[in-house]
């Protein structure tokens, strides 16, 4: 069973997101995360 990811880790990845993006710009192609919070499991 898939739970939603906790506010405040949606919240830091969406932080480290735009960080990421402001920083590289269109160089950007895309993120991967891994772990347990990526795969939407606790």
């Amino acid at each position: 069973m898939k739970k939603e990811i906790p506010n405040k880790i949606n919240e830091i990845l969406n932080e480290f997101i735009d960080g990421v993006n402001r920083i590289l710009g269109d160089r950007v192609k895309k993120i991967i995360v891994y772990g347990s919070y990526a795969r939407r499991r606790l």
